[in-house]
């Protein structure tokens, strides 16, 4: 009887341990994604996404840049819009990173982006109208001053 308890532990553990090593867990941050036009599969409108998606979080993707973008009456959403980020001001010097604004007007990627000194950012509406930023930007967590009192708009 004590023989068949042990080899019992023996075949459990064995099992045990090959089910917990073969497990594929995706680790925090180790998914890589960005937006893309006309998706819905984003969420919290408007919200700091980089305050859940960061590399202290433990959602499977970490932005470098994500935020939203609003018409001028900052109300109303401007999806499928286009974010650039230039090494100039007001589109000059070399364009870094084309993103997509999906359909929930969200933008987002966890590609990795160089801010080195800043980039400038621009945002082109799906009818075409462009607006620069006036000042770079070091970090890409843009919701986080662009709040519900000072929006990215563009029309």
């Amino acid at each position: 009887m004590k023989k068949s308890g042990i080899i019992f532990l023996l075949i459990f553990f064995v099992f045990f341990t090959f089910c917990f090593l073969s497990c594929n867990k995706e680790k925090a941050g180790s998914g890589s994604k960005s937006s893309a036009y006309n998706d819905n599969s984003s969420h919290n409108v408007g919200a700091a996404c980089m305050s859940c998606h960061n590399s202290g979080g433990s959602n499977t993707y970490w932005w470098t840049v994500a935020g939203t973008v609003f018409k001028p009456d900052s109300a109303s959403l401007n999806p499928n819009s286009t974010i650039y980020l230039f090494s100039g001001i007001n589109g000059a010097g070399n364009l870094i990173l084309t993103l997509p604004v999906d359909g929930k007007a969200n933008f987002y990627t966890s590609a990795s982006v160089s801010f080195g000194t800043g980039l400038f950012p621009g945002v082109k509406s799906s009818s075409g109208e462009i607006r620069y930023m006036q000042t770079s930007i070091k970090i890409g967590n843009c919701n986080s001053c662009h709040n519900s009192s000072k929006r990215i708009i563009v029309n």
